[in-house]
């Protein structure tokens, strides 16, 4: 079958569900081909002409689908690829809502999107006509329209995100028609923390696909997100609780992350947010079940992971145990093979590294933030480890 026959046969078999359409755009998104009744009206309402230089250079730089969404909460889904006769194309899939829209909402925004007066009675019209769909809902169409177009099988991980516009209104606060997910995945999920099991991304895409946790904002599809995750962090904090982590590091974990998902500003932003929160109490908890630390010691570990920018001494290390200072240094050299003082130099180098690759913070300002005593000690320490000067490092990354 043609990768055209495939396309035509899952346009058909989407629209006995959703009156979803799917467009083969140019590279200058001209149409090629759309099921859509008024393509103009609709890359008018998509604001696609504006996102033209955007869409051009994400098509050449990937070929994975990406989420796309404008100021009038419209999402689509665009999946670059070359035609069979090597042409560079745009495959769409869209347009729809994740949150139902008013009339009066609509109309509100459409000024925004550069539709003309004499347009908007149209305009708002097609909105109307649009679906309702969930995010999730959505990961499972355009996994499945990318596996037309490549005969690739790809997991939610691989779908990309655009930066999300400012929506002009928020939408309404009533629920699309899919169904809540099951509470068996959830609990499914919440075991996985809890026994720190590192396979946990494939069940993760599973649950992902699989339902919607429901209703929790007014309609407003950001806040809906940002809710979203913050209960996936304390259900996940209380597992690893479970699994052995220490009361005061989960609970200091989701302080952490809840500041963190209010900071994000964008869908990629609380999506990496959301990935790096989940691989964290995992790993956190698959360290303590396989780590032969005693307790405390492994407790002094966990501290010290997120306190890398705070002063630690020995002493109060020991203190905070409850040991003597002699005491806790030959334990906890006996029991991680390391001096208390090598121990916490690696960590904040890994730190170091980190925030060289994730942050803009100059390299003095890392050494300020993580108690060295100079940025040349830093540079030091850094090229006894890793080869290289931090600036070096970094500049390799870019």
């Amino acid at each position: 079958m043609q990768t055209a026959d495939r396309i035509t046969a899952f346009r058909e078999m989407v629209l006995c569900c959703h009156n979803l359409y799917v467009w083969t755009l140019t590279e200058h998104l001209d149409v090629l081909e759309s099921n859509c009744p008024d393509p103009e009206l609709a890359l008018s309402l998509m604001s696609m002409r504006r996102k033209r230089d955007a869409l051009a250079d994400y098509a050449g730089a990937h070929r994975k689908p990406m989420l796309m969404t404008n100021a009038l909460g419209l999402m689509w889904a665009a999946i670059p690829a070359l035609r069979e006769d090597l042409d560079p194309c745009i495959y769409v899939l869209g347009p729809f809502f994740t949150a139902d829209r008013s009339a009066e909402q609509i109309a509100a925004a459409l000024p925004a999107l550069g539709i003309r007066a004499a347009q908007r009675k149209a305009a708002e019209a097609f909105a109307r006509t649009l679906p309702v769909i969930s995010t999730n809902r959505i990961f499972e169409y355009t996994i499945m329209l990318y596996y037309c177009i490549t005969g690739e099988r790809i997991s939610v991980s691989d779908i990309h995100y655009e930066q999300s516009e400012k929506q002009t209104a928020p939408a309404s606060p009533r629920k699309s028609t899919d169904t809540h997910g099951t509470y068996e995945l959830e609990r499914e999920m919440v075991r996985l923390v809890r026994e720190g099991n590192l396979d946990y991304v494939r069940h993760l895409d599973r649950m992902t696909l699989t339902g919607t946790i429901g209703q929790l904002s007014n309609g407003d599809p950001d806040r809906q997100m940002k809710n979203t995750v913050l209960v996936c962090i304390v259900l996940f904090s209380r597992a690893a609780i479970e699994g052995g982590l220490s009361p005061e590091i989960a609970l200091t974990l989701t302080d952490h992350y809840f500041q963190s998902v209010e900071a994000c500003r964008s869908l990629p932003d609380l999506v990496e947010l959301t990935r790096t929160m989940q691989d964290d109490f995992v790993r956190r908890v698959h360290r303590i079940r396989s780590s032969r630390l005693s307790q405390p010691i492994r407790e002094c570990c966990e501290y010290l992971s997120l306190h890398l920018d705070e002063s630690l001494t020995m002493r109060d290390m020991a203190r905070r145990l409850g040991y003597s200072e002699s005491h806790f240094s030959r334990k906890f050299k006996q029991e991680t093979g390391k001096l208390f003082k090598d121990y916490l130099l690696a960590r904040r180098l890994e730190r170091a590294l980190d925030l060289l690759r994730s942050s803009r913070l100059s390299i003095r300002e890392i050494s300020e933030q993580l108690h060295f005593c100079s940025p040349s000690y830093f540079a030091e320490q850094f090229r006894a480890v890793y080869g290289q000067s931090p600036g070096e490092w970094r500049s390799g990354q870019a």
